[in-house]
């Protein structure tokens, strides 16, 4: 554009002088602007669509007013071109009036000034800039207020991207407001080719025509090429953000129109974008420094070299954005250990987790040399460690491996990959540097200190008990926790001594004081009690005798004891305490003695000579004895009562879990999530019921006596009800098997032997045993022969070994909950609740008439007895078509025989004309009926709601 346009003289109004209309007569303006101006200027809407926004209503209301009262007007405003810039002229005019004063003409002079109103606009915004990038807020904060500043002046739509490891570019500033969401939606894109070796090198540039096909170089994924050409722009203008030579992001200028920019936008960009770097730069330092300091706290306080290689790891690769970062010891055999490695993908660093000293490989070169090693790129890797070609992933560029010296002493080594190239600047080097020495120290400091405390728990194990002993009738578990950290052992202590006999002694005690220095009297007192009681000394002999040695050692005075002595064969339990808090004992059921055993209590050692109370209870199969230490049950500002009332709690609701379990709860229970503030010592003991052994004729009437014992074992075994009533499925289906196949070519009955016994781990153990014959089971079982498959959902460690001289099921039911039943459904008739029942009886039918139906009641334990009975009379009384309801809430007991019987009744279902069914909602028939599936079998018509 020329720098000015004179003799523009335009005719303030024709006919209309309510109209304020305007015509440029010289046709050099339509040169200079790009638009017929002779013929449009006729549309009184022309000046706001062609000025600025911002400049259009201070115009248009000033020519006015010149036009009106005044002869000249000075202003200087914004005019878009035809070819989409903003152009700025100055307008001086002078008003022609006529004889009478009337405004006849308007004689302007239209001046170009854009040149010098863009230097004055660029001072303005980077000085704008400047305040916005010192000022408050965050690094994405702002950002989004500078690029705020350039719309609409030098854009459309403006962004600052950042780079990521991968190369790619994410947007984290956008203006205007409303298009941020979109552009952020785009999510990284990558430069195409020809443009990265402008920003490689630092240079802002122009995009005179923005094309598809550059788009198609910046994604390869459909959905984000469609929404970046949806946005997209005509021209462009981008700047790179460089910060000591390598480009960690880009602004971005998008306008609408074709070549829009040129050199004085392009050297603002580059201005504005270099501000951009160094504020972006000035955050990463401190953020860095922070992190550092972070790192150096988080190395100060590490306990272990593996917590120091952890901190360290984690908190540089954050710091410096490296890919991996990994730290190694040096041993005592001369080989570097990888201690620990974060961001190496599975399997690549397999190969570096142990390391001989060699110079083909850059860790260990650094220990053999003591001096850092720098490799900028790949190339420089592979030059110098051809070797580690192979292992390298296709990511990684820049290398650092640095030795970790203490002095000149190698300690280990630390190694940082990069992504992207990485030139190690002279500060980058001093900071890590300063890091590998900070480490070198921590790391040293952490070792000697992994050296002590082994050499501290390995002493204070050695004071404790190893394994539990098995001991035959007993299941006994214990946990013991210490109250300081990093310590194995305190002054509590538990022991567990098989005796002459078959009996057992079981100790807690409590030395005053905590660490090494009560752990050190305990493994006196410990030792010391352990000989007496294997000597055959009672408790309370035992305890007199502790009393005299516990004189002799410094420490142990006031120490507590509490000492039992259990005969599995009868129950019975001898007890003496010393001081010590008594044990609590529980039954299954809440018969037999319960509550806390407060006899032959005596005071603590070393503050009485002479003889000690004992105290004798017996204990019935199933019951539990606990003994604990007072850190268990002592709490600041609450009593010991409060404490012992807590534990009583405890234990009591869970009697009949396995002792691991309950022992675990009670610490949930009584400990503080923070650990405890004494040490604990815990011991749980339960008497287990003798092995249930049965030896009986083959014969299906015999099977309810079967069921009748193991019934009764297994709730002295202190079984739950639930588990119990699994246990006889799983029982019912091996022995109902048993009678049924094993000896069905035989001219009479064999016999069965069926087994029953508790592990140690509450598991019940069942064997059941015959001397016939094998039949395997046929292809197609139905609802019959699936007696395996019921127990393998009931048990585990299912063994069926058959041979020549008979035929061994094991199985190991182990007694938990059963797992919440899935919803059930109800069905055209409801259920209803499970009526009485005889278990023991085999079942029998009810038939009975009301209002015009038949009801079929099945009464009874269906098993192979029971099925064998009734079965032939219910499937005669359902050929009857007359309406019919088959009752089975009142059966006691179902095997896989008596389902055969059930699946029938339900095939009748289907083709009778009226038969409802009704299902016992609760108990081993329902259980059942669930396991095989024929819960929905035999009412299909469910609606979806629960029974």
């Amino acid at each position: 554009m020329q720098a000015m346009v004179a003799g523009l003289n335009a005719i303030v109004w024709e006919r209309d002088p309510s109209t304020w209309r305007f015509r440029f007569v010289n046709a050099r303006a339509e040169e200079v602007l790009g638009y017929p101006v002779r013929q449009w200027l006729d549309d009184p809407g022309l000046w706001q669509r062609i000025l600025h926004p911002d400049d259009a209503d201070e115009v248009l209301s000033t020519v006015r007013a010149t036009i009106v009262d005044g002869d000249d007007v000075s202003l200087t405003y914004r005019v878009r071109a035809a070819d989409g810039r903003w152009v700025w002229l100055q307008h001086l005019a002078h008003v022609a009036r006529d004889e009478t004063g009337t405004a006849s003409a308007m004689h302007s002079v239209l001046v170009d000034v854009s040149d010098s109103k863009r230097r004055e606009l660029a001072a303005a915004l980077l000085a704008a800039a400047g305040r916005v990038l010192t000022g408050p807020g965050s690094v994405e904060e702002r950002l989004t207020s500078v690029t705020g500043l350039l719309v609409p002046d030098l854009c459309d739509w403006a962004a600052v991207w950042l780079r990521g490891d991968d190369e790619r570019y994410r947007p984290v500033a956008v203006a205007p407001a409303g298009l941020a969401d979109r552009v952020r939606a785009l999510g990284s894109m990558r430069v195409p080719d020809e443009f990265a070796v402008e920003l490689r090198a630092g240079r802002a540039f122009a995009v005179p025509e923005v094309t598809e096909q550059l788009f198609r170089a910046a994604t390869t994924d459909e959905a984000q090429f469609a929404a970046l050409t949806e946005i997209g722009g005509v021209s462009g203008l981008a700047a790179p953000l460089t910060i000591g030579g390598a480009v960690v992001g880009l602004l971005t200028c998008t306008a609408q129109a074709p070549d829009r920019y040129d050199d004085a936008d392009i050297a603002l960009a580059a201005d504005l974008g270099q501000r951009l770097a160094t504020m972006v730069a000035a955050e990463r330092l401190a953020a860095q420094r922070r992190q550092l300091h972070e790192i150096t706290v988080a190395l100060s306080a590490a306990g272990t070299a593996a917590e120091a290689a952890a901190a360290l790891t984690t908190g540089l690769r954050d710091v410096l954005g490296a890919s991996v970062v990994a730290v190694c010891g040096l041993g005592e055999d001369g080989l570097l250990h990888t201690v620990d490695v974060v961001g190496a993908p599975p399997g690549r660093w397999d190969r570096y987790t142990t390391m001989p000293l060699t110079s083909s490989v850059p860790l260990p070169d650094a220990v053999l040399t003591r001096r850092p090693v720098w490799l900028p790129d790949r190339a420089a890797v592979v030059a110098r460690y051809p070797a580690v070609e192979e292992s390298l992933s296709e990511q990684t560029q820049g290398v650092a491996a640095l030795p970790l010296l203490v002095g000149d002493r190698p300690v280990g080594a630390l190694a940082l990959t990069f992504r992207t190239p990485r030139p190690f600047d002279a500060d980058e080097r001093a900071l890590l540097l300063t890091v590998a020495d900070q480490v070198a120290v921590a790391f040293e400091r952490a070792a000697l200190a992994d050296v002590r405390r082994e050499m501290a728990e390995t002493l204070q194990r050695s004071l404790l008990p190893g394994d539990i002993p098995a001991v035959d009738r007993l299941a006994v578990t214990a946990r013991y926790l210490p109250a300081m950290q990093g310590t194995s052992a305190g002054g509590d202590w538990y022991d567990v001594l098989p005796l002459t006999g078959g009996a057992v002694a079981v100790a807690v005690g409590d030395v005053v004081g905590d660490g090494a220095p009560a752990a050190a009297v305990m493994g006196q007192l410990r030792s010391a009690l352990a000989g007496l009681l294997l000597a055959d000394f009672s408790p309370a002999q035992a305890l007199e005798v502790l009393d005299r040695f516990a004189a002799h050692v410094p420490g142990a005075r006031l120490s507590t004891v509490s000492c039992s002595r259990l005969e599995p064969d009868t129950g019975r339990l001898t007890y003496s305490h010393a001081g010590h808090p008594p044990p609590l004992l529980t039954g299954t059921d809440g018969t037999g003695p319960n509550g806390y055993l407060d006899g032959g209590l005596g005071p603590a050692l070393g503050l009485h000579a002479g003889s000690r109370p004992e105290a004798t209870t017996k204990l019935s199969p199933g019951a539990t004895l606990v003994l604990y230490t007072d850190g268990l049950v002592e709490r600041r500002g609450a009593t010991l009562d409060d404490g012992l009332e807590r534990l009583t709690a405890s234990v009591t609701a869970r009697r009949s879990a396995p002792l691991p379990a309950l022992l675990d709860g009670v610490l949930d229970d009584l400990v503080d999530v923070d650990g405890a503030t004494d040490d604990v010592a815990l011991v749980a003991v339960r008497l287990l019921p003798a092995p249930l052994r049965l030896d009986l004729p083959a014969e299906p009437a015999r099977l309810a006596a079967v069921r009748r014992a193991a019934r009764g074992w297994a709730s002295g075994a202190g079984l739950h009800p639930d588990a119990v009533e699994d246990l006889l499925l799983a029982l019912g289906e091996a022995t109902g098997n048993a009678v049924e196949h094993a000896y069905r070519d035989a001219d009479g009955p064999g016999r069965v032997i069926v087994e029953l016994r508790l592990d140690g781990a509450g598991d019940v153990v069942v064997s059941v045993t015959d001397t016939g014959s094998w039949r395997p089971p046929p292809a197609d079982p139905g609802f019959r022969g699936r007696g395996l498959q019921i127990i393998s959902a009931l048990a585990r460690d299912v063994d069926l070994s058959p041979g020549p001289s008979g035929t061994a099921l094991r199985f190991v039911f182990t007694p938990a909950a059963p797992p919440p039943a899935a919803p059930r459904r109800r069905a055209a008739v409801d259920a209803v609740s499970v009526a009485q029942r005889a278990d023991g009886q085999p079942a029998t039918l009810d038939v009975t008439d009301a209002q015009g139906r038949r009801c079929l009641a099945l009464i009874g334990a269906l098993d192979l007895a029971g099925t064998t009975a009734i079965r032939e009379l219910v499937l005669a009384e359902l050929a009857d078509p007359r309406p019919i309801t088959v009752d089975l809430t009142r059966l006691g007991y179902l095997t896989s025989v008596g389902a055969g019987l059930l699946l029938e009744i339900a095939e009748c279902a289907r083709s009778h004309g009226d038969l409802d069914i009704l299902l016992p909602a609760t108990g081993p028939a329902r259980r059942m009926l669930d396991l095989t599936g024929l819960t929905s079998a035999l009412q299909p018509e469910a609606d979806g709601l629960p029974n």
